[in-house]
């Protein structure tokens, strides 16, 4: 496993990266809360403060982002490093799963239904690793699976996908945790398997965290305890976010 692993000035600026965006969607939050009557779509803007700071804390060390698609608007960035020919990109561990990871979890906890195109291909990448010597842990969740399958990627964003395949060795997932007081409380590398669908623990990032740079007061934490209970009932499926594709076919024709 260790030869999976990233390297230790890598992780770091990760790390680093993943906590600024993270304290600069709060500050975010908190500015909207003071000046707006509503701001609770604010939420789903996390993932591309997180993105945007992790590429210019990882810039110094040779990697570059793209920006990509996720479904019909929903954009993230993928992250490249040519000379060590890898890729990764970064997710919010609600909505991903360790055993279905081409469909993760929907937004309320589910394994959904349809499958993610975008994860499925860039999993390829990984079609020469030799896994057998990773061990993951077995998990008792089960899912129904059905033959749905989100086809929304434009031929050119597929054409984009199979020269990424070509192009890189490894594909990585890095997931972020966000406990009960709202702060990141874990983060994990991950190497999914295209053949069992199964996500690979090959590191523990936890430890590059520099728990004094993230401070949550008592307005910070009424604002996004708020969003418990929205994120829930909320029109989810206008910004991509662990929504089946065929949920949301049904609710654009009603």
């Amino acid at each position: 496993m260790g030869e999976f692993k990233l390297s230790t000035e890598l992780n770091e600026y990760i790390v680093d990266g993943l906590m600024e965006g993270y304290r600069e969607y709060l500050e975010i939050r908190r500015e909207k809360a003071r000046k707006m009557k509503v701001s609770g779509a604010y939420a789903w803007v996390k993932g591309n403060h997180i993105d945007d700071q992790v590429a210019r804390a990882c810039k110094p060390y040779g990697v570059e982002s793209k920006l990509a698609k996720a479904g019909l608007t929903w954009q993230y960035l993928q992250f490249q490093h040519q000379d060590e020919k890898i890729l990764f990109i970064v997710k919010n561990s609600r909505y991903f799963h360790e055993e279905q990871v081409d469909r993760g979890r929907d937004a309320n906890g589910k394994i959904r239904n349809g499958k993610m195109s975008y994860m499925e291909n860039l999993m390829k990448i990984n079609s020469e690793i030799d896994f057998s010597n990773i061990k993951t842990d077995n998990t008792n969740d089960s899912v129904q699976l059905q033959l749905f399958e989100d086809n929304l990627l434009s031929e050119e964003d597929n054409v984009e996908i199979a020269k990424i395949e070509s192009n890189y060795d490894r594909f990585y997932i890095i997931t972020y945790e966000i406990d009960e007081s709202q702060l990141i409380s874990g983060i994990s590398l991950f190497m999914p398997n295209p053949i069992d669908n199964k996500a690979y623990l090959i590191d523990d990032l936890t430890t590059y965290i520099n728990p004094e740079s993230i401070q949550i007061d008592d307005e910070l934490k009424e604002v996004l305890s708020n969003d418990v209970d929205s994120n829930n009932n909320y029109d989810a499926y206008r910004f991509d976010i662990g929504i089946n594709e065929e949920t949301k076919e049904i609710d654009r024709k009603s």
